[in-house]
């Protein structure tokens, strides 16, 4: 906040870099709040609090994720593609919490293929009443061994201190309150696919 008054000084108007600044700071703000939510929600762990549900645009959710990670995917090459078969594909959920399910998939799937690049899909449908989110990558692939692990409380296949064994386990925990499922396929080498499914707003068209 206290950078932010000092670009609004005439001094800093005429810096060429002034609309990065700003977007950069207005990130650093947003994902604060964002891991505010986060820790709070780790923190009431055992006694989960009801967290306010709203109309989520999926579509416009993962858009604005992926933009997120635009800067990190570019130096690692690793790029984006998203496929959405329809418009306003909606449901009723937290949206901090939605969000947490995608960032921790699209970071696992970077993680995946930091050393040598790759691709990630992210598609979106909607069927049998279901809103579809898929989220592929080409990556390095998880054994089967450690696929039936992998909504397993602090399972981890990180090194020491770098994952807590907790992302996919408290995805799982929301996506199941919300009435949905997620499954995941991979293999070694090929990479990994996660599927969603969520119930959409019954009288969505």
């Amino acid at each position: 906040g206290w950078i932010k008054d000092l670009l609004a000084e005439e001094e800093f108007q005429k810096s060429e870099n002034l609309e990065e600044f700003t977007r950069a700071l207005d990130q650093i703000r947003k994902q604060g709040l964002r891991c505010r939510d986060i820790t709070h929600k780790l923190l009431s762990f055992a006694r989960p609090a009801e967290s306010g549900t709203h109309i989520i645009n999926i579509n416009d959710l993962i858009t604005e994720t992926v933009n997120l990670f635009a800067h990190e995917a570019k130096f690692s090459n690793i790029s984006f593609e998203q496929h959405f078969k329809q418009n306003n594909l909606q449901f009723m959920a937290s949206q901090t919490e939605i969000q947490q399910i995608l960032f921790n998939l699209i970071n696992n799937a970077m993680d995946s293929m930091k050393e040598i690049g790759g691709k990630i899909l992210i598609s979106t449908s909607k069927e049998d009443k279901m809103v579809k989110i898929v989220v592929e990558d080409n990556g390095s692939g998880i054994s089967q061994e450690h696929l039936a692990r992998i909504f397993d409380p602090f399972f981890t296949t990180k090194p020491v201190g770098k994952g807590t064994g907790l992302g996919l386990y408290i995805c799982y925990g929301i996506i199941n309150k919300l009435g949905g499922n997620i499954t995941v396929k991979s293999a070694m080498n090929e990479g990994t696919v996660f599927t969603i499914s969520i119930p959409a707003i019954e009288d969505q068209e």
